[in-house]
């Protein structure tokens, strides 16, 4: 299914995956997107956050580089992807991050609590995100280079879980640990590392990495995570960030 919505920042219009919409109000999640864009993979896993009992949005971070970009993990369409990864700033994409977990707490089918849950490159950047921009909780998995944002790690002021393969070769034992470190400074942090597990464990449409044990265990952990913070903690607003000082 293509981008089935859209919404509109700053004079521009972003398309994006919207799952779970109608019904009685629940607690959203923005899914951001692996290198390869908002393709049947991250609609696949929209979809099953979804149907756990959330309102799911992918925002197409790619919209201003290529609208609609969906690649395969064929090798055709990987130069490609590293292509527009180079090419897509964190600063663009932390911002329009924030403009759609604004857009997915005022939905109609949102109660207002919002997650952020990515993928590789998606889960580096909810975690900038959520430096940037007070959102409820952080689910990431396989998050590439985040040893270069300690910085951005430390200025996070809500619960992360972080899922990792042990034999990730995109994010290899040296820079996880400086990971592990940082963000195991908050008590309420979750580090979670699982055995036999490869870079893009949690993707069952990846023709490598796919490991369904740890895709299974990842997936309960994600949705115990979640409903503890979302519905424990209220919903974060701009008056509390501003009130807590996390907007200065």
């Amino acid at each position: 299914m293509p981008l089935n919505a859209e919404f509109a920042i700053s004079g521009e219009r972003i398309g994006l995956y919207l799952s779970g919409a109608g019904g009685k109000p629940r607690p959203g999640i923005v899914l951001l997107q692996e290198i390869f864009g908002v393709n049947d993979a991250m609609e696949l896993a929209a979809d099953g956050f979804a149907s756990a009992g959330f309102v799911v949005a992918a925002p197409d971070l790619y919209h201003r580089l290529a609208p609609g970009t969906a690649l395969s993990y064929q090798p055709a369409d990987r130069p490609r992807a590293l292509e527009l990864w180079a090419k897509l700033r964190d600063e663009d994409a932390a911002r329009d991050i924030a403009a759609v977990q604004a857009w997915l707490r005022g939905h109609p089918s949102c109660n207002g609590r919002v997650a952020l849950l990515g993928f590789c490159l998606g889960g580096k950047l909810a975690i900038l995100a959520a430096a940037r921009e007070a959102t409820d909780c952080v689910v990431s998995f396989y998050p590439v280079q985040l040893e270069k944002h300690l910085a951005d790690i430390a200025a996070v002021r809500c619960p992360v879980q972080v899922h990792i393969g042990d034999n990730d070769a995109h994010v290899p034992e040296a820079p996880r640990e400086i990971v592990r470190q940082a963000l195991c400074v908050g008590v309420e942090n979750e580090f979670l590392v699982y055995a036999g597990a490869e870079h893009g464990f949690y993707n069952s449409i990846r023709a490598s990495g796919f490991h369904p044990a740890a895709a299974a265990r990842a997936h309960e952990a994600s949705l115990r995570f979640l409903k503890r913070w979302l519905a424990e903690r209220p919903a974060v607003n701009a008056e509390a960030k501003r009130a807590s000082g996390l907007g200065e």
